[in-house]
């Protein structure tokens, strides 16, 4: 006998959920957000003049010019401002499903389960980019719109995937874990909602940061103040962070549920 079908997550009620919420607990996030936010504004400044050095380069199809120092110093400030970010993320899951205590002060207090939800996190990451690579081996025969659409599928795939296992990650934030089997059970029907979720709650802070850049550079400010424009970057990243936080503590209520 089958199991029964979890409840379908409702996508757009989830995505606006997580607005309302971050809005409403925004105290909350700006003492969570407020290390990692500084933390990648500080990475970013420090390796801007070597990012546009880089990405100039691969533009001009000069690749191997590109040496191993600037290469480091990217992959470096990636990482750290990734990893600031996924703590980020394990303290408000913390905050938002275990309650104000489980995530106090500035979230600093770092224990076992912020650790083991960044090393799952890695994990995934890099589960997504072989999946990636060996399913799309195919298509390198492939040429012209086939080749793109065929690209685009494998995608979609992984991104779904990936979200299918996404509440066992959850699980090690907040201590209660679940297997892997059990991740991909409980989703069963609700990967694409998911996944979707996490991406269309990001839709409306990227239009808005296109827009206030624009205006800024339009009335001279981004080329006056760089820093200031990195800042509001950040900003906006650790907001969109929060929010993929709150939409992912939202399946994992309705979807896995909390232990008491």
């Amino acid at each position: 006998m089958t199991a029964p079908r979890p409840q379908s997550i409702p996508v757009f009620l989830l995505v606006k959920s997580a607005f309302q919420v971050l809005w409403q607990q925004r105290d909350d996030a700006l003492r969570l957000g407020f290390i990692p936010t500084l933390i990648c504004f500080a990475t970013l400044v420090y390796s801007q003049s070597t990012m546009i050095s880089v990405m100039q380069q691969i533009q001009a199809d000069a690749r191997e010019q590109v040496s191993s120092g600037d290469s480091f110093v990217v992959l470096v400030s990636a990482l750290i401002s990734l990893l600031s970010l996924a703590v980020l993320v394990a303290n408000w899951l913390r905050f938002a499903l275990l309650g104000p205590m489980a995530a106090i002060g500035l979230g600093l207090n770092i224990g076992r389960p912020h650790v083991s939800f960044v090393v799952t996190c890695i994990a995934l990451f890099f589960v997504s980019l072989i999946a990636l690579m060996v399913i799309s081996m195919p298509l390198l025969f492939l040429g012209g719109m086939v080749k793109g659409v065929g690209f685009a599928i494998v995608v979609i795939a992984v991104l779904v995937g990936i979200a299918r296992l996404l509440p066992f990650a959850v699980g090690q934030a907040i201590g209660q874990p679940l297997s892997l089997q059990q991740s991909w059970t409980v989703t069963r029907g609700n990967g694409v909602a998911l996944a979707l979720a996490l991406i269309l709650v990001l839709l409306p802070l990227w239009m808005v940061l296109f827009i206030v850049s624009n205006v800024m550079f339009a009335i001279g400010f981004g080329q006056t103040a760089p820093l200031a424009m990195l800042f509001i970057g950040s900003v906006f990243q650790s907001a969109g962070t929060i929010l993929q936080a709150v939409v992912l503590a939202g399946a994992y209520r309705q979807l896995v549920g909390i232990r008491a």
